[in-house]
């Protein structure tokens, strides 16, 4: 599948369970705590009690609506993707099986590791995606065909 092409996934599939594991448990939503008043909202993050350590983080923002991203799987090491604002469709396939939702913003956070191939469809103008990354970057860890 290129960049192009639309990506297919259930919209109407509602969000999965904090504690979901997809592929063997290669792939699981986490909770993110949020605390929120009458100032806003609070996301923390403390690495020592994330599941894997991070080497990086980096956020994706500014990218028009319906437009894809990632669409690649990792050799090695983890991500974990978390919504930030807006609405992301999210297709995951790992060994011909595949697994499709959508991310809103302050709900969870989805784990994945090594050959799970991943994509991003962001659905609204304005969606911001936070990553972490257990390794650093590295094009050539990049597995770009769908298993």
């Amino acid at each position: 599948m290129s960049r192009t092409e639309n990506l297919i996934f259930d919209a109407v599939a509602p969000p999965p369970e904090i504690g979901t594991e997809f592929f063997g448990g290669l792939a699981r939503v986490v909770n993110c705590s949020v605390h929120t008043d009458e100032r806003g909202s609070l996301m923390p993050f403390s690495f020592d009690q994330m599941p894997f350590k991070p080497y990086r983080s980096f956020v994706i923002a500014d990218v028009p609506a319906g437009v894809i991203r990632g669409g690649h799987a990792h050799k090695f090491g983890e991500q974990m993707l978390v919504c930030l604002h807006g609405h992301i469709g999210i297709v995951m396939r790992h060994q011909g099986e595949e697994v499709s939702f959508v991310m809103e913003p302050n709900q969870f956070g989805l784990i994945f590791g090594p050959g799970v191939w991943c994509q991003q469809k962001y659905l609204d103008e304005g969606s911001i995606l936070l990553v972490f990354a257990s390794e650093p970057y590295d094009p050539e860890s990049y597995i770009q065909n769908c298993t």
